[in-house]
């Protein structure tokens, strides 16, 4: 970013979990017109340190972000954020904004300890292990892939306190009630509390926002428990039975194994599930992955099943879009892969269009299990979509007779074919 020497600086700094006038603390506040900051720290700094004007910083942060930018212009400003202003904090806010607006502005940043770092500290626990969550700003927490961490930490918010966070991954997986937790609660003040104990009993200890959730990891005894690897390991195609769907319609699991392996999936990007159904290959791979999902249905009693799928699996990565795929494909971000188990007629028309939406090597799996779709697939040809790959998945599982004898008995037979986006052919 080219700085604007025009403009005048913003200092963002980061106060720990215990406020300290610090000389050069003293130093800042003498030199600016505008001190934002929370209440909490607004009031350590009174009128004798400064005659700044002091603004409480509220829920609508990034409008206020706007207001500081604007303000910069002509003014030094003060922020001070509580913990370290660059993880979670008001920091990171301004940052973001600073992109979004195209703005450019001088900012300064002073870097100090965050609440869970004191947490260890305090504990006596290395924390270079463990998985960091927040809850700050969020309307629904990703649970699933916070319990299938060794040692996450979240941090609470104010929809979500760290004794809610519990009360959550309760209802979630009851299974937890016993694993070993450990609450944190306004850290540095003279309400500080930490309670160690069971996730059970910590769900009853009502805290404020300013609050840390940790989990510990399990005993080693419990790793190896046939509980344990059916409940909480990774899995390629989850069972059938944990979804909602309509009529039995969904991807089997063993196929959707096959699904997930052959979309070669990185660990961020964008991808689409098109025709999502019950939402389970999305909603798998927003599990597995960083990725942000984005499925298109045009069935709207589907999309309220897969809302329920991704309530019941936990998972936060996923979007929902109601409308038909041709029509909704524009308004989705560029994708890195893409599933189709949807498309009939207009297969043809839907992969053109997936083409000048995606970044270039997308891959792009499509299935049929039709001999219509399937003949449809194996026609299509265009130039800056290569066919890499075709497969016929047949699985056939042991089934019993008449309680006495055994067969094999096969699924629906699915052929899916695997296309690559050319390199340089991405025309917008």
């Amino acid at each position: 970013m080219n700085i604007n020497q025009e403009n005048q600086k913003i200092h963002i700094f980061s106060c720990g979990i215990d406020f300290q006038l610090t000389p050069l603390l003293k130093q800042l506040i003498a030199q600016v017109t505008y001190i934002y900051g929370s209440k909490n720290l607004l009031d350590n700094i009174t009128l004798e340190n400064t005659t700044a004007q002091k603004i409480a910083i509220t829920a609508k942060a990034k409008e206020q972000a706007k207001e500081i930018i604007e303000l910069s212009k002509k003014h030094n400003i003060l922020i001070l954020c509580s913990g370290d202003c660059l993880y979670n904090g008001f920091g990171g806010t301004l940052q973001k904004t600073l992109q979004e607006t195209n703005t450019q502005a001088i900012c300064i940043f002073y870097p100090n300890i965050t609440a869970f770092q004191a947490l260890f500290t305090r504990l006596g626990l290395a924390w270079e292990k463990a998985s960091l969550f927040t809850a700050h700003f969020s309307e629904s927490l990703p649970l699933r892939k916070i319990i299938l961490e060794k040692m996450p930490v979240i941090y609470g918010g104010s929809k979500f306190p760290a004794h809610k966070i519990a009360q959550e991954i309760l209802l979630f997986a009851p299974q937890e009630a016993q694993r070993k937790a450990l609450l944190a609660d306004s850290l540095g003040t003279k309400k500080e509390t930490i309670f160690q104990g069971t996730l059970k009993e910590i769900q009853d200890k009502e805290v404020s926002p300013t609050s840390i959730l940790v989990l510990f990891p399990y005993e080693k005894e419990i790793l190896y428990t046939k509980y344990f690897q059916q409940k909480e390991a990774i899995t390629l195609g989850l069972s059938e039975d944990i979804y909602e769907k309509e009529n039995n319609l969904i991807t089997q699991s063993d196929t959707r194994a096959i699904i997930l392996s052959r979309l070669r999936l990185p660990k961020y990007g964008i991808m689409w599930d098109l025709g999502a159904g019950s939402g389970a290959i999305g909603l798998e791979v927003a599990g597995l992955t960083e990725m942000d999902v984005h499925g298109v249905e045009q069935y709207e009693h589907r999309q309220a099943i897969i809302k329920n799928n991704q309530k019941n699996l936990g998972i936060i990565n996923y979007t929902i879009h109601h409308g038909k795929i041709l029509e909704t494909i524009p308004l989705l971000p560029k994708a890195h892969r893409i599933f189709i188990g949807g498309g009939g007629k207009e297969i043809h028309e839907i992969l053109d269009s997936c083409i000048h939406n995606t970044h270039d090597n997308a891959l792009i799996l499509a299935s049929a299990v039709t001999l219509e779709s399937y003949h449809a697939l194996y026609a299509y040809q265009n130039s800056q979509l290569e066919k890499i790959d075709l497969l016929q998945i047949a699985i056939s599982s042991e089934h019993e007779i008449a309680k006495i004898y055994h067969h094999f008995k096969q699924t629906n037979t699915i052929y899916l074919f695997i296309f690559k986006k050319s390199i340089g052919n991405n025309h917008e």
